[in-house]
């Protein structure tokens, strides 16, 4: 179901997205109305799902240095479990179903060069269903955005 977001619910979206823990007395302030109105929108957001209020870690901060993003091709009647088995491994937190040369795409981050290829060459091949593995390092990021969407 697609919602239907009003200009004032953009709004107070950018002013979480500014700060997440700013209070909602703060934002009535910042957009002139009254708290019991964002208390109302703000509750509505975040049950229908629209965004939810979640920190967000700095890979190299974290002690991940490498940053995988990882071409799959698969046996095409085995989509579903091979990207529902990427989606519990804990290196993967990208899953994404795509068009063109692969059938899957994942993003990763790993710790140490161990790590990075005991990812690749032991626990992505042992995945039924995986047919080829097409990997790649991330050598500089030059842009990393976390929003779900861009509002």
């Amino acid at each position: 179901m697609t919602q239907n977001l009003d200009d004032l619910d953009h709004k107070i979206i950018h002013c979480l997205k500014e700060d997440g823990r700013i209070a909602v007395k703060s934002i009535a302030i910042q957009l002139g109305v009254t708290e019991a109105t964002v208390k109302k929108r703000l509750n509505r957001i975040l049950d229908d799902q629209v965004c939810k209020i979640v920190a967000i870690a700095d890979f190299k901060k974290c002690g991940f240095d490498y940053l995988l993003p990882i071409g799959l091709k698969v046996n095409g009647d085995q989509l579903d479990s091979v990207a529902q088995a990427l989606s519990l491994l804990p290196q993967v937190f990208s899953v994404n179903a795509v068009s063109g040369i692969q059938d899957l795409e994942i993003l990763c981050a790993t710790r140490s060069v161990n790590e990075t290829e005991e990812l690749i060459d032991n626990i992505l091949p042992s995945i039924p269903g995986i047919k080829s593995i097409d990997s790649s390092l991330a050598s500089k990021v030059y842009k990393f955005e976390t929003d779900w969407a861009p509002l």
